[in-house]
């Protein structure tokens, strides 16, 4: 089968490969990959810059839909033929202290597909079928293959965020994520505000139509004081950083009102300079949030259904496996928004 592959650590080490088509083990199914999106993880295996480190070779790919073709020993023989996603984690210990208190997310055993493990940049892939989640009726292959950053937003937003209706917010990088932590503070009752450079003119374009009540290009001299004039009497309440940028995190501490909240979303790859006082003399809550738990996968999926987070428009461009560079490349050019592999003909 198809598979884009990091076959060696480095830069650009990354490329189409034949591998063979895997078996499901005992508690595990095959799904054959309707859809798999592209991630900045991604961008950073093929960077080779350490932002995320992998096992090459590995096959990429952690974002998926598509429909369960076989199951292994031990798992119903019902899932086959039905369309799902599946959570990334293809292994945590179950006993340590952040499996036991629900937060597997955080388990120091945790191997997930697309870096520790084969994911899902291919024609198939095998996951524990625990892991898996019928897709609901009315939601498309195509969006579903966004849950999994989905669920990683709507845990920063949603429990993390802390927001109360009418709570004045500041997002700082208009990108998919951004987007999607836009609708999901808007659906809360947050007031949003939402900051990009003017090389993001088109993404604060579609903020607007998601949501967010203003928008503020972050590389003007004066973009803080329009971010105060906004959120009166002392800044905002909540800050949520999706970009990952430095500049973009020292201005969302900057502009958080004291006793305020700053969550970050948004992967830098590399350190960061802060000025610690302006979260000890501010009395800052300040969170990370990573990856996902089970519950937002649930809560995400449901969201979808309703209709109240709006995916499509996010959706760039479709490659085939075959033309996965040319997706690779329009993402690093940051030029529209989620780009999506095609692997099979649920796909094509």
């Amino acid at each position: 089968m198809k598979a884009i592959v990091n076959y060696e650590d480095g830069q650009k080490k990354v490329k189409l490969m034949d591998v063979p088509v895997p078996q499901p083990a005992s508690g595990q199914v095959r799904i054959r990959v309707a859809y798999c999106g592209i991630c900045g993880t991604d961008i950073h295996i093929f960077s080779g810059d350490g932002g995320y480190p992998t096992k090459p070779p590995v096959t990429l790919g952690h974002e998926l839909s598509g429909v369960v073709e076989s199951v292994g020993e031990g798992v119903d023989p019902a899932w086959i033929g039905e369309k799902v996603v599946s959570e990334t984690y293809y292994h945590t210990c179950g006993t340590c202290l952040y499996c036991q208190t629900g937060h597997k997310n955080l388990c120091p055993e945790k191997k997930s597909i697309g870096s520790a493990v084969n994911g899902a940049m291919a024609e198939y892939v095998v996951v524990p079928a625990k892991n898996l989640h019928k897709i609901p009726e009315g939601v498309s292959l195509q969006e579903a293959a966004m849950t999994e950053p989905l669920a990683c937003c709507a845990q920063g937003v949603l429990e993390f965020g802390g927001i109360r209706p009418g709570d004045k917010i500041l997002l700082t990088g208009p990108g998919a994520i951004g987007l999607m932590c836009l609708q999901l503070a808007v659906s809360a009752g947050g007031e949003v505000i939402v900051a990009g450079t003017r090389a993001d003119t088109e993404r604060l374009e579609l903020a607007k139509e998601l949501g967010a009540s203003a928008v503020v290009f972050s590389d003007q001299p004066d973009a803080e004081a329009q971010i105060a004039a906004l959120c009166p009497p002392f800044g905002p309440d909540i800050v949520f950083d999706c970009s990952g940028a430095g500049p973009a995190i020292q201005m969302g501490l900057r502009a958080v009102r004291k006793g305020g909240r700053y969550v970050q979303v948004g992967l830098t790859g590399r350190p960061t300079e802060l000025d610690m006082n302006l979260i000890t003399l501010k009395e800052l809550a300040v969170y990370g949030t990573y990856a996902q738990k089970t519950e937002w996968w649930v809560r995400s999926l449901d969201l979808l259904r309703q209709k109240k987070i709006q995916l499509k428009p996010l959706i760039s461009n479709v490659y085939s496996l075959d033309e996965w560079d040319k997706a690779f490349d329009g993402y690093m050019q940051k030029i529209g928004f989620k780009y999506l592999l095609a692997a099979t003909e649920e796909g094509r």
